[in-house]
């Protein structure tokens, strides 16, 4: 079982990379059946990946966009918002 913290650290990243893609595309936080958060983008999937306070945004298909950190989240809004994913 995670850790609250954990998982709330990610939410709060997965709801600043919603904001972010919002402006472009429409973006949708979801929680899944097993309580992990999910940022659905058009047919993309991107979940906050990590722990200890290193995290990563990866897709369904595990592909790592980028690091959960400031200059990441611009990197994987840009790739999300182009529909680099699709």
């Amino acid at each position: 079982m995670r850790a609250p913290d954990e998982s709330k650290a990610r939410h709060e990243r997965l709801v600043r990379l919603g904001l972010e893609v919002s402006r472009h595309r429409p973006a949708r936080l979801i929680r899944r059946r097993n309580g992990q958060w999910a940022l659905t983008v058009g047919t993309e999937t991107v979940y906050c990946a990590g722990a200890e306070g290193v995290y990563a945004y990866v897709t369904h298909h595990g592909l790592i966009l980028s690091p959960a950190n400031d200059e990441g989240l611009a990197q994987a809004a840009t790739h999300l918002a182009t529909g680099g994913g699709q």
